[in-house]
């Protein structure tokens, strides 16, 4: 029988694949029924494992990728989480932000290890930079909770940056004048920029360029990894570490990655199911407990740095939170997002001790710091993140909303599978797909093209992780069957594609939008998108009035909210005095704030505006139900003008819900099932 020494460490790459998968998938559950953090739960895991202890598994080169990989990930979905327009609006205190969390760790670290430990004055400096600097080990917790996009969040991020940028800079500085003559800190810097200036300037034309010309969302995830991995290697070309360039990468390409899409879902899983897991573990193999224990010190200078910069990342996060009046919560968040050092704190401890400016004790202290600023940084976000998180759900008072997509006459399924997504409301019931065919001839031909188009509208919900009903039915008249579909599945929202514009003239207005309004009382959308929607560039909202500032009219407008904030450029809105102001007086920050408001007084200043929209734009039309008023025949007049010859561009066309007609609708929405109830009688 073999004995315990015998089998671990695990050698077999096979049987390291299985244990290593193994704990991923159980340890979380574990955590999550001892109301422990997840992420310190697996760091833990990985140094009770590990060499320093029961020795069952040791860092392998295939541990080592993934690990890597899994941070790359952290600091890409930290790019991606930020809202660019808030960011904006906050760079100055982001930058503030990280100058401080950077400047006041660094400032105690380098006087304690100068005056209390009598270190060297480089080892001291490389010291407080790893103090200094900090890894947004917790952010997976706040994406968790959808808090990505809350003012504090955004300025930890931005501090984060710029944090490891300091850090970065002082420690090659201080590892060039330990004997590398080579070494320029000016062109150190104008390295960076002009890395920095490249990346922005190329990434979203290429992105741009080949969304639009490949719509294969598989190709999508591929371009992506390999947009993410040049970053990184030129990021080390220049002598910065991957991670910089992982959060550059996803700063860059926010906006061509919706947050509710195929493509981030696929991100999402791939990173956090696999990768940020197996560095959070391979993060625990690192530390030896066992090689620290009896060298007093070695304790002294890990008490001492971690007090002193633990405490310089709250005095930093306690600034902000009282200059910004945040709540306490909001405290909490910037701290624990600010108090973890990992791979980048491991990777300037390794370079200083292979450069001879760190001994075993100081670098034995700086992985004891990770350990123990992994697990406070995590189970301070955790709590926060909850607390802000109750606070948020609190307030959610709105129903229910079915959302039903119909994908019959629409040219592109993968375009009005986008808006069904981004419109879909995640507390809401299943994402209803139909499909009518017209009886005849040809009709079981057409019921077996509309089963193939609701599977693979099916795909693509499934890979957002939406809950999808499908719906193939056969009728005598389109506009009855829809109606008699929506009152089936009680759909309140109701979301149709609109032919090319070539294919299309006033009689769809008379015979199937205007049809659809006399018997759908609730919200309807029509889209046609000539571009993928990550790639629009201006988005134009056209509101003719008056209007009435009610519940329907808001919620047409957190729709047009939602669809801004999934595509993330600039949005205008035109119409007259009193339409405006019912747009202000939603609250609604559409596009993160990047928004106008302009006021015209005829419908000749909105054929003007129409005039001067390209191929990237998209034209959005708030439709009024009664086309007998005076805003229904301006609705009219900017319908044909949007399918003149010249106009070719993205369009769609909402109408908010009316109330119920009595008779009228209890006469047209009568279904099958109705008659089948008079038949039993």
């Amino acid at each position: 029988m073999m004995s315990f020494q015998q089998l671990f460490p695990l050698t077999d790459s096979i049987w390291i694949c299985f244990a290593v998968l193994t704990l991923v998938l159980f340890v979380p559950i574990l955590c999550k029924r001892l109301r422990f953090p997840q992420i310190a739960g697996l760091i833990v895991t990985g140094v009770l494992i590990g060499p320093g202890l029961l020795n069952m598994l040791h860092i392998t080169p295939e541990i080592q990728f993934f690990s890597r990989m899994g941070l790359l990930f952290i600091m890409f979905f930290a790019g991606l989480g930020i809202d660019l327009e808030e960011m904006k609006r906050n760079k100055v205190w982001g930058i503030l932000f990280g100058v401080l969390t950077f400047a006041v760790p660094w400032v105690l670290s380098y006087l304690s290890c100068t005056w209390l430990l009598e270190l060297p004055v480089h080892t001291s400096a490389i010291l407080a930079c790893i103090m200094g600097s900090h890894t947004l080990i917790s952010y997976p917790i706040i994406s968790r909770f959808g808090l990505a996009r809350r003012k504090s969040v955004t300025i930890s991020v931005a501090g984060a940056l710029v944090a490891i940028l300091l850090a970065l800079v002082v420690y090659a500085v201080m590892m060039s004048t330990n004997g590398n003559a080579d070494f320029n800190p000016l062109w150190f810097i104008v390295k960076i920029a002009v890395y920095i200036t490249a990346v922005i300037i190329v990434y979203p034309r290429m992105a741009r360029h080949f969304f639009h010309r490949v719509t294969n969302s598989f190709s999508h995830f591929l371009f992506v990894m390999i947009l993410l991995a040049l970053c990184c290697g030129l990021a080390q070309l220049i002598g910065l570490d991957s991670i910089v360039g992982a959060f550059l990468a996803g700063i860059v390409l926010n906006r061509y990655i919706p947050k509710s899409s195929p493509l981030m879902n696929r991100l999402d899983f791939v990173g956090n199911t696999l990768f940020v897991p197996l560095f959070l573990l391979g993060t625990g193999l690192m530390i030896d407990l066992k090689g620290m224990t009896g060298n007093w010190l070695f304790l002294t200078a890990f008490a001492i740095l971690f007090t002193v910069g633990t405490f310089g990342k709250w005095l930093a996060a306690l600034v902000v939170q009282k200059a910004n009046g945040f709540k306490r919560n909001d405290r909490r968040v910037i701290f624990g997002l600010s108090a973890s050092h990992a791979a980048g704190a491991l990777a300037i401890a390794m370079g200083a001790y292979e450069g001879g400016l760190m001994d075993n004790t100081t670098l034995s202290a700086t992985i004891l710091i990770v350990l123990f600023s992994c697990i406070l940084s995590n189970i301070i976000t955790e709590n926060a993140a909850d607390s802000l998180h109750q606070d948020q759900i609190s307030d959610i008072t709105a129903p229910e909303s079915r959302l039903m997509a119909i994908l019959t006459g629409s040219n592109t399924l993968q375009a009005l599978m986008d808006t069904a997504i981004t419109l879909y409301d995640k507390n809401g019931p299943e994402l209803v797909g139909l499909y009518v065919t017209i009886n005849g001839e040809h009709a079981p031909k057409y019921l077996q093209d509309g089963k193939g188009r609701l599977e693979e509208a099916s795909r693509i919900a499934a890979s957002a992780d939406i809950p999808f009903i499908t719906h193939n039915r056969l009728g005598n008249n389109i506009i009855d069957s829809i109606l008699h579909a929506s009152n089936e599945f009680s759909a309140d929202r109701m979301l149709m594609g609109l032919p090319l514009r070539h294919s299309i003239d006033l009689p769809y207005l008379d015979n199937i939008i205007s049809p659809l309004n006399d018997g759908f009382h609730g919200q309807i959308v029509l889209q046609r998108f000539v571009t993928p929607m990550n790639t629009i560039r201006r988005i134009v909202v056209l509101v003719p009035g008056p209007v009435i500032q009610d519940e329907a009219f808001e919620k047409c407008m957190d729709s047009i909210y939602r669809i801004t904030m999934a595509i993330g450029c600039g949005t205008e809105f035109y119409g007259k005095d009193q339409p405006m102001s019912a747009v202000r007086g939603t609250g609604l920050n559409f596009s993160s704030g990047r928004v106008t408001y302009n006021e015209v007084s005829e419908t000749a200043d909105m054929h003007w505006v129409i005039s001067g929209l390209k191929e990237d734009h998209l034209l959005m039309i708030v439709g009024p139900r009664d086309s007998e008023t005076h805003a229904g025949r301006t609705f009219r007049h900017l319908y044909e003008r949007i399918h003149m010859p010249e106009s070719d561009f993205s369009t769609m066309l909402l109408f908010p819900e009316t109330k119920n007609v009595k008779g009228k609708e209890e006469a047209t929405l009568r279904t099958e099932r109705d008659f089948l109830k008079m038949l039993r009688m």
